[in-house]
């Protein structure tokens, strides 16, 4: 069949050259049989000779009825006549996609009609647009893939602040589905006191990480990191914010600080955190002109305890402490341990009148006296303290440094005065401050360049028969004048001098028991020598006797060590251990100042000691006044029932070295019989 008979056309030659010149394939079929009438050069080039065969099957392999795409397959196609319809198809014989257009228009040489279909080669377009499908589906999968990887909650928020996407992990976090976060608002996930922060962070475009508390859909809250970007996705404005559980972080941060800033045992702010505190205080108290104060608070004779009964007894003790101490301060003020038995409170008056802050800080100081003195029950046992207060007030510019320096000052100053009471630091500590801190500039110099000298005070028999002497150390300075060893031996003790001075001492002492070996009066004399605590805590302090004995060949009998009571009750074990260590050498000892510490029976029977020192406080007033007269007395009792013999020190004249004598005493030292002398005079 010619194509002018099926499409009224005039120009047949000019319509089979523009169809055979498309670059589409182009057939006409009839609609009743499916017989293919027509096809163009495109069609034959890619199908073949196929008018006259029936279409599904010339241009379909393995097809016995129409494709569901064309609309032969409906019966109804008289409902589209002359209706463009449009589809796309792969072709299952050159695997080619067309995308189709097709018409049914009215046959003109009967009463029958025809399809024309044109078809455009589209598969290399396909083919791309697949490749970019797929590109985009495996973009989309490593983002979801990323996203839910991630330790973060991400949500994707509308212009409108509405949650349009999440990752898995956000509602994980929050306590949601995820179709239940979408259409939510952004402040539906915040905390009441973090929705005033989040708010200012998103008007200010800020991105930087920050910290919220986030509210879970059971209503429970959890700190966390949020960061947030505002980005721009097609017309639409976005934020994706991303959130992080921080609750862990916070825990280890607490433990940390906790570590860092606070005392192991009392839970009380540390020296550390106190620094801290102080330094706050001291800028407000110079900015607002208000008095606050820095209390030390020092613990009386805890040592023993914690000598005597453990330190796990000691522990407990500090810790009831600091609880009691905690319990009467107010939120304002702060309690800290400062060390060991020392506790500081800050005093915040909140008052620029003088008096009123006095007042203020007085009953503070009253109160921790009070709670302190109550009785402490530890494992069925009861232990009374008492505690010695320092206070430094201040309401201008100082340094941290001087604020401790002028409260300890106090502290001691409320010791010397007969401790459980409370001082405050005032001008004539300030002056006793900078004299302490001459002397030992001063001090220091003088043991280096060996300007404190030796003198020695004889000790008598009962008949006034020399026995022995005592190595006495005295300085005088060539501004100050003549410095007494009341003055100077407590400062060379705390700042360490005293153990070099020591060792000085100690030399001159061998040498002058060897110079009288061949003296028939002196050879028989012992001298005796004071020892420090910080010199017998050293660990080489019995070699350093060891040392003397053996280098100077000297008989070991002729050196008595003076220590006190204070020093065997520091730490009796390692004490007694020394002692039988110099013992075993040779060596003699006295407990000086006895009856003026605390004297303990247990001890006594424990310590191979030859000699106690009754105490000059005890002997000056013993004519007049009957109480030292029993101390002397008891003191003698305890020393004939361990075998120990008894020496007085401060007898100043005749009668009370007779009183003495009364008393059974049998050795005595003092101005009555010599004064301290250079051992030139001896």
């Amino acid at each position: 069949m010619r194509l002018e008979n099926l499409i009224n056309i005039e120009s047949r030659k000019s319509l089979d050259f523009i169809i055979n010149e498309l670059d589409a394939v182009v057939y006409v079929i009839d609609v009743e049989n499916s017989t293919i009438l027509y096809a163009n050069e495109k069609c034959k080039e890619e199908f073949g000779d196929i008018i006259g065969q029936v279409c599904y099957q010339a241009l379909q392999s393995n097809k016995t009825k129409p494709c569901e795409d064309c609309l032969l397959s409906n019966n109804n196609y008289l409902n589209h006549i002359n209706s463009t319809y449009k589809w796309e198809h792969t072709n299952s014989i050159n695997n080619k996609t067309y995308l189709f257009s097709e018409r049914i228009v009215p046959n003109n040489d009967n009463n029958s009609y025809i399809k024309i279909q044109i078809g455009i080669d589209v598969t290399n377009q396909k083919e791309l647009e697949n490749k970019v499908l797929e590109q985009q589906l495996k973009t989309i999968e490593t983002f979801e893939a990323l996203s839910n990887a991630t330790i973060e909650g991400l949500i994707i928020y509308n212009s409108d602040k509405k949650c349009i996407k999440v990752n898995q992990i956000a509602p994980e976090l929050l306590g949601y589905t995820a179709d239940e976060m979408i259409g939510k608002s952004a402040f539906e996930f915040i905390s009441d006191e973090s929705i005033e922060l989040v708010k200012r962070v998103i008007k200010n475009q800020d991105q930087s990480p920050y910290e919220a508390i986030m509210i879970r859909k059971d209503g429970s809250k959890f700190p966390a990191m949020l960061r947030g970007k505002d980005i721009k996705l097609g017309d639409e404005n976005i934020r994706v914010s991303a959130l992080m559980d921080i609750t862990d972080i916070k825990l280890k941060e607490a433990e940390i600080s906790q570590l860092a800033y606070y005392d192991s045992l009392t839970s009380l702010p540390n020296r550390t955190l106190l620094e801290d505190r102080v330094t706050q205080l001291i800028y407000k108290t110079k900015r607002t002109g208000q008095y606050s104060a820095l209390m030390f608070v020092d613990l009386d004779h805890f040592k023993i305890i914690n000598d005597t009964r453990g330190h796990i007894i000691g522990d407990k003790i500090l810790q009831q402490c600091a609880n009691r101490l905690s319990s009467i301060t107010r939120q304002y003020d702060t309690v800290a341990r400062f060390g060991g038995d020392e506790f500081i409170v800050l005093i915040d008056t909140q008052t620029s009148d003088y008096s009123l802050a006095i007042n203020d800080i007085s009953i503070i100081a009253d109160k921790i006296l009070h709670t302190l003195k109550h009785p402490f029950y530890i494992d069925n046992s009861e232990f009374l303290l008492s505690a010695s207060i320092g206070i430094a007030l201040f309401n201008s510019a100082i340094s941290i440094d001087e604020l401790m320096k002028r409260a300890d000052s106090a502290m001691y100053h409320s010791k010397d005065n007969g401790r459980d009471n409370y001082s405050f630091f005032n001008q004539n500590l300030q002056t006793s401050l900078e004299r302490k801190a001459t002397l030992l500039s001063k001090l220091r110099e003088a043991i280096e360049n060996k300007k404190v000298t030796i003198q020695y005070q004889t000790q008598v028999d009962y008949n006034k028969t020399v026995v022995g002497v005592e190595a006495l150390a005295r300085w005088t300075d060539d501004e100050l004048g003549a410095i007494s060893p009341m003055e100077f031996i407590p400062i060379a003790e705390e700042s360490g001098l005293i153990v070099k001075f020591s060792i000085y001492l100690l030399n001159e002492v061998a040498t002058l028991i060897k110079s009288w070996e061949n003296d028939e009066l002196k050879s028989k004399w012992r001298i005796s020598v004071n020892i420090s605590l910080k010199q017998f805590e050293r660990d080489d302090f019995y070699d350093v006797i060891h040392h003397l004995i053996t280098h100077y060949a000297i008989q070991a009998d002729k050196i008595r060590l003076e220590i006190t009571e204070s020093l065997l009750l520091k730490d009796a074990q390692n004490a007694l251990l020394k002692i039988n260590q110099l013992k075993a050498l040779g060596v003699t000892i006295s407990i000086d100042d006895f009856g003026t510490g605390y004297s303990s029976l247990s001890y006594l029977k424990k310590l191979p000691i030859d000699e106690l020192k009754i105490d000059k406080s005890f002997v000056a007033d013993i004519l007049d006044d009957k109480n030292d007269e029993t101390i002397v007395v008891s003191i003698l009792s305890i020393a004939k029932q361990f075998g120990f013999d008894v020496i007085a020190e401060g007898i100043e004249n005749e009668e009370i070295y007779q009183k003495l004598i009364d008393l059974g005493c049998a050795y005595f030292q003092g101005y009555c019989f010599h004064r301290p002398t250079p051992k030139e005079y001896l």
